[in-house]
């Protein structure tokens, strides 16, 4: 039965990295992620959630910990869209996520892009995504709703990173 499922998510996942449009970029060279991801709950409670934590961030209920940036609501696409300042404020990124259901979970498509000519990101495109939608098993504190990512791929543009492990540094100012 794993394994079956295992199957399933990885034939869902065939082809979603082309699907979303990522955000546009002045910069003729930019770090980027592009990523999908089979997250085990219905997409009302994954969107729900994405949204508590933007807002959480007004009223303490929620900080981002890769290093403390600052996400708002913004409407260039999907089903959902952010920009994320860094927590030096020195840099601005874009997000776009699409949401599906897939049966009883729910698959998630979305790019980050940098606004500035960039050719290393040391995981913070990754990390841009990743923050809005993981559980407590990835490390992250959810607002409302906790649940696990069961599958993942993702495609970098530049020389982007994904680490998980650089995703959770809230003490520390780095970009």
């Amino acid at each position: 039965p794993a394994a079956m499922l295992a199957a399933k998510l990885a034939l869902m996942l065939v082809g979603a990295k082309a699907a979303v449009l990522c955000p546009d970029t002045p910069a003729w060279l930019a770090c980027g992620v592009q990523l999908a991801a089979i997250v085990e709950a219905a997409c009302d409670e994954v969107l729900a959630e994405m949204k508590a934590r933007v807002a959480g961030q007004s009223d303490g209920s929620w900080e981002d910990p890769h290093n403390r940036g600052t996400y708002s609501l913004q409407t260039h696409g999907g089903t959902f869209s952010t920009s994320r300042l860094t927590g030096d404020g020195k840099y601005t990124d874009k997000q776009i996520f699409r949401l599906e259901p897939a049966g009883s979970a729910c698959k998630i498509e979305a790019c980050s892009r940098s606004q500035v000519f960039s050719v290393f990101d040391f995981g913070t495109n990754y990390c841009n995504l990743k923050m809005l939608y993981c559980g407590s098993q990835d490390g992250c504190k959810p607002v409302h709703h906790d649940f696990t990512v069961a599958s993942e791929i993702y495609e970098t543009f530049s020389r982007s990173s994904v680490d998980l492990s650089l995703c959770i540094k809230a003490g520390k100012q780095e970009v």
